[in-house]
């Protein structure tokens, strides 16, 4: 088992990332450090979590609330955050006076929380999937249609961090810009999927994503893969200098 730092900060830089962002990891695998950490919660988040019924998803709950507190933490020190509870939709909302956008996803392995300056951008989105050969072939199966395969293949010819990384940007892009699409997301069509840099520290190879969904503006996502597993983010109204156009 490859520890994971319980508190991994990154600051990503670069087109599509708004300024100030940040993004903290939390290793999911340790229920007996969920089960310390969670006292950094508000009495809300954990009497949210106890109304999951799922055990699974309850300590994934946990881990991201967890990775949430220390995103907040590292973007500014100062700050005094209320609690972070549900949307409508069921979605992250943080609620008290000038809060920050945020984001948040799990695996069984880790949590990611990102955060930005509520001035920087209207929504983002943030989405991992740990690296796996077994799920990259269902996704080329149910997910991708021929054309999208092509796109992949030209960029990893693997298809194994690629098909994923699509998936995540899809995932991305649908919580930065609240839609509602099918369970596969076939509807999202990626136009775009190359090679980039790296925003990211510590990431071994990265994807500039766009994506299409009916008469909708492009939507762009930056995936990237690093400690065994493939991160998407997704900006909406991003007012970042650097972010007008993708790499």
């Amino acid at each position: 088992m490859t520890p994971l730092p319980p508190q991994l900060l990154l600051r990503p830089r670069g087109a599509g990332f708004p300024s100030g962002i940040l993004i903290a990891e939390y290793d999911a695998r340790h229920r007996h450090h969920i089960a310390q950490d969670q006292a950094l919660l508000p009495p809300e988040e954990r009497a949210l979590a106890e109304t999951v019924r799922s055990e699974q998803r309850r300590i994934g709950f946990l881990a991201g609330r967890i990775a949430l507190r220390a995103a907040l933490a590292g973007l500014d020190p100062a700050m005094r955050p209320g609690p972070v509870l549900r949307d409508a939709r069921g979605r992250p909302s943080a609620a008290w006076p000038d809060a920050p956008r945020v984001s948040i996803a799990h695996t069984r392995v880790r949590a990611i929380a990102a955060v930005a300056p509520a001035r920087s951008c209207e929504a983002i989105g943030i989405d991992v999937e740990e690296i796996d050969g077994h799920r990259a072939e269902a996704l080329l199966r149910m997910s991708l249609s021929a054309d999208e395969i092509e796109r992949v293949r030209a960029a990893d010819d693997a298809l194994v961090a690629g098909p994923i990384a699509l998936w995540c940007a899809r995932e991305a892009c649908v919580k930065a810009h609240a839609l509602e699409v099918g369970w596969f997301g076939t509807a999202l069509v990626a136009t775009r999927f190359e090679r980039c840099d790296p925003a990211a520290a510590g990431a071994t190879r990265a994807w500039a994503i766009e994506i299409a969904l009916e008469e909708q503006p492009a939507m762009h996502a930056h995936a990237w893969e690093a400690r065994g597993a493939v991160y998407a983010f997704a900006s909406r109204g991003c007012v970042n200098a650097e972010a007008a156009a993708v790499p």
